[in-house]
């Protein structure tokens, strides 16, 4: 019964998180703490330079964060890369940072490389990956490295900052 309970739980985040693709027209939750969203900015932008065994534990220190109880918190993988104003209305306007697609150009293909096709709805490295982004192709990594090749990597390009 634990199980269904879980799996069941576990489908209707799924299903949130793959609806939601206009994510200034959602309800107000609280916006993450500044701590928080810094934390996961340094967990991100660590993750192309650590070992194996640092990066699984840094996936599941984001993992962490994304299945938080506090409310709001998991926004912070959410807006990753993002500067979030709350507007008097209820909803939220982001505004894209100029290195949010060179972190993510580099981060994706390792969270893709990390997702453990036995693991199925379990794959850590998945829930973070359906929270970057706004595709949500099942927890298979060839599945996600096709989406890489034909499509994802096209969307993070690295963006040039403007000259000065």
């Amino acid at each position: 019964m634990r199980t269904l309970r879980s799996t069941h739980a576990l489908f209707t985040i799924l299903a949130a998180v793959c609806m939601h693709s206009d994510l200034e027209a959602e309800p107000a939750t609280p916006l993450p703490r500044q701590e928080v969203r810094e934390r996961v900015d340094r967990l991100m932008r660590s993750l192309p330079t650590l070992t194996d065994e640092q990066r699984k534990r840094t996936i599941s220190d984001l993992y962490e964060v994304w299945t938080s109880k506090t409310p709001g918190e998991n926004e912070a993988i959410v807006y990753f890369g993002y500067a979030v104003t709350a507007n008097p209305d209820g909803t939220r306007s982001l505004s894209p940072q100029a290195d949010r697609n060179a972190v993510l150009s580099k981060v994706i293909p390792i969270l893709i490389s990390a997702i453990d096709d036995s693991e199925k709805m379990n794959s850590k490295a998945w829930w973070v990956l359906i929270a970057l982004q706004p595709s949500c192709p099942p927890p298979k990594r060839e599945v996600w490295e096709a989406w890489w090749r034909d499509s994802g990597s096209k969307q993070f390009v690295p963006k040039n900052s403007p000259s000065k």
